[in-house]
């Protein structure tokens, strides 16, 4: 085992450890000062880290002048894409107070833990270029850090709790920090450092957040980092082969319009965001005319008046229920409605107030959504 080798394990044990005990013990015990108490670990392992590895200069070059011309387009997309959805969903009022001191005092922390591990990342990476298996590893360990501090507790007793933190933050996160790792193994830690200084920290400074929610932020966040990545690559690529990137039928057909359409459509259907959406139906009480598996996609309704014989779907202890309108009833307090399965024998017990209801069934499509049902039931079954 070489000295260098030996430093890298040393490093690895001493921040996993860290992490471990920051999740079973620090942050448990010491909530209140857990943001500072990384701050403090950080700056004595990044310190220890230079004193073990080194620190390598690091020159500006075509590459990276390129890319980062491309990272400040991006991010200003990013911005202009997620305030632009804000004018049709609203907005939201930044739940941290915005006046100077109290500002300060939110982003120190933040800022201080992306410098450190920003200059960490660089120094284990180029202080191990010609082992590509350090970055992988540091990469994973950085990824892991940053999740252990942003999920309190992991939700693995509800699969939907589950695959919401996944999607929110796990994906984002790993995502992200891959894109990170590769730009700052190419051209060093100026771009990784000025990504995260405006997409991590731009939440704490501006009055207004656009209310997108959860899934279509998180999308975003992970779109953002995958398309810088792309670019990056292709500019990689073409100087290093020293020749123009061209697109040839090998990269870009004729089919790539429909298929990437088609998975826009899906991705947007899903989401919830528009007026239509999609869902998948994991029962058979509305058989033969909608079936176990089928995916539907709903109209958003709010104040529509809803008629007998109308397929809706409506909310009743967090389960969507997908079930046919038999009875309208208007009363002071609003309308409400007596539903039931086309295949049930009585109706359902339960009375569906207006504000339950979710939407109305407009498409059917057979057959769909069968392998994400059968995913959730097999992991419920595990549980």
């Amino acid at each position: 085992m070489t000295k260098r080798t030996f430093k890298n394990i040393s490093l690895l044990i001493v921040f996993i450890v860290y992490i471990v005990l920051y999740k079973l013990f620090l942050f448990q015990n010491f909530m209140k000062y857990s943001e500072i108490i990384n701050v403090s670990f950080l700056l004595i392992y990044v310190s220890s880290t230079i004193a073990l590895l080194g620190i390598r200069k690091y020159k500006s070059s075509y590459n990276s002048k390129n890319i980062f011309r491309v990272t400040v387009f991006y991010i200003i997309m990013f911005f202009i894409i997620m305030y632009g959805l804000g004018f049709f969903v609203g907005f939201l009022k930044n739940a941290y107070s915005l006046s100077f001191l109290t500002m300060m005092d939110n982003i120190f922390c933040p800022i201080m833990v992306i410098i450190l591990i920003e200059t960490f990342r660089y120094v284990v990476i180029w202080a191990n270029k010609d082992k590509k298996i350090w970055t992988v590893l540091f990469t994973i360990l950085i990824t892991v850090f940053e999740i252990a501090i942003s999920i309190r507790t992991l939700q693995v007793q509800e699969l939907r709790l589950l695959f919401g933190q996944f999607a929110t933050i796990i994906l984002p996160v790993t995502i992200k920090n891959a894109v990170l790792s590769y730009l700052c193994y190419h051209i060093g830690y100026r771009v990784p450092l000025f990504y995260r200084l405006l997409v991590d920290i731009y939440v704490f400074l501006v009055p207004i957040i656009p209310d997108v929610g959860d899934y279509i932020h998180s999308l975003i966040l992970v779109s953002l980092p995958s398309l810088i990545y792309i670019a990056a690559f292709s500019i990689i690529d073409e100087n290093n082969q020293e020749e123009q990137f061209i697109f040839s039928k090998e990269t870009f057909s004729f089919w790539d319009i429909p298929i990437g359409l088609f998975v826009a459509v899906i991705a947007a259907l899903v989401s919830g965001f528009f007026p239509l959406y999609m869902i998948g139906v994991g029962s058979d009480s509305m058989s033969p005319s909608i079936n176990k598996g089928d995916a539907i996609i709903l109209k958003k309704v709010h104040d529509e008046k809803l008629k007998k014989g109308d397929v809706i779907a409506y909310q009743k202890d967090k389960k969507i229920i997908v079930h046919r309108i038999v009875t309208v009833t208007e009363e002071e307090n609003g309308i409400t409605y007596v539903t039931k399965g086309d295949a049930n024998n009585s109706k359902d017990p339960a009375i569906v107030k207006q504000k339950q209801v979710k939407g109305i069934v407009k498409i059917r499509i057979p057959y769909v959504a069968y392998p994400s049902i059968w995913l959730f039931e097999y992991f419920n079954e595990r549980r």
